[in-house]
């Protein structure tokens, strides 16, 4: 019989990732969403999926979704780190609370194993060495942080208590193929749609700003591994371990691609930490050793995924 993996959160860029790798594994997939979401993501999936819509704040729906469940992947998050100091109780109230309740349920249910996405580029704060080890103190500057800690917190106090097999990834700064390029988050493919288009890049600060960006196949190749292994460590930084400045890309992106394009820098932002490189030793001593994508071919990859989806 089949086993059956539950992707709260799964119709957006990582969760449409996790179903077409989860299903070629040959797992049975059940996808919870808010309702109405958008399904342009997962279209290609959806007579291969089941399909659940709901509030994640609803205990009895909740309930409803671990029927028969034998993993569950948590992606949900209702906020983003730019505006999420703007209303904390709703971070707390949509992400913090209903986790809790999850974690209940799961207690009492036969549930092997619950994968967690955290942020490794916001539960360290500004960081004191680079690059960031998990063992490094967790100093969150706004509420998506804070609440993101939290939750980790809950988690290993669930698996410390009644013995839940957790494992938490702290995230870099994902980019690739079904990535939002129309939004607010994600540099590279907003980047890209913008030079496509002729459009002015708006760039915080002076584009000295350095993050770890890795591709969303190399985490799904991950997140998907931790079903199949033990994962002691609980914990593990998700990255590529390798540090790349705005003005990087936009550079790589002028000499490669489209050389065109004007770049407007604003004002740096009070929340943008200047540096964020994970260190990912202990996920290569876990996991073994990976052939990340290249962040250039990763670039070129999306750049022509932009290029053929220009109007999605």
């Amino acid at each position: 019989m089949k086993k059956k993996c539950l992707i709260l959160g799964g119709a957006g860029f990582i969760g449409s990732n996790l179903i077409g790798s989860l299903l070629g594994s040959g797992f049975d997939v059940r996808v919870f969403d808010k309702v109405g979401s958008s399904r342009k993501n997962i279209q290609e999936y959806i007579n291969d999926i089941e399909i659940i819509e709901g509030n994640f704040d609803d205990f009895s729906k909740i309930k409803e979704i671990l029927n028969d469940v034998d993993y569950v992947y948590h992606l949900i998050c209702t906020t983003i780190p730019e505006t999420s100091h703007l209303n904390p109780y709703f971070d707390v109230e949509s992400n913090l609370l209903p986790t809790i309740n999850l974690l209940e349920l799961i207690k009492g249910n036969s549930i092997k194993k619950i994968i967690y996405l955290s942020s490794g580029g916001t539960v360290y704060g500004t960081p004191a060495n680079i690059p960031i080890k998990e063992s490094h103190a967790t100093n969150p500057i706004n509420s998506y942080g804070i609440v993101k800690k939290a939750i980790e917190d809950y988690l290993l106090l669930y698996n410390r208590t009644f013995d839940i097999d957790v494992c938490i990834f702290r995230l870099s700064n994902p980019y690739g193929e079904k990535q939002n390029h129309k939004g607010i988050q994600g540099v590279i493919p907003v980047f890209l749609y913008k030079v496509i288009n002729k459009e002015i890049i708006e760039v915080w600060g002076d584009g000295n700003v350095i993050r770890d960006y890795i591709h969303i196949k190399d985490v799904i190749d991950i997140m998907v591994q931790a079903l199949s292994i033990k994962t002691p460590e609980i914990v593990y930084n998700l990255g590529s371990g390798i540090g790349t400045s705005i003005n990087d890309i936009l550079k790589f992106i002028k000499e490669n691609l489209e050389n065109d394009f004007e770049v407007n820098y604003l004002e740096a932002r009070s929340f943008d930490v200047k540096v964020n490189v994970l260190d990912i030793s202990n996920l290569k001593n876990r996991f073994g050793e990976k052939d990340f994508i290249n962040i250039n071919d990763g670039i070129n990859k999306l750049y022509d995924y932009i290029k053929s989806n220009i109007n999605i």
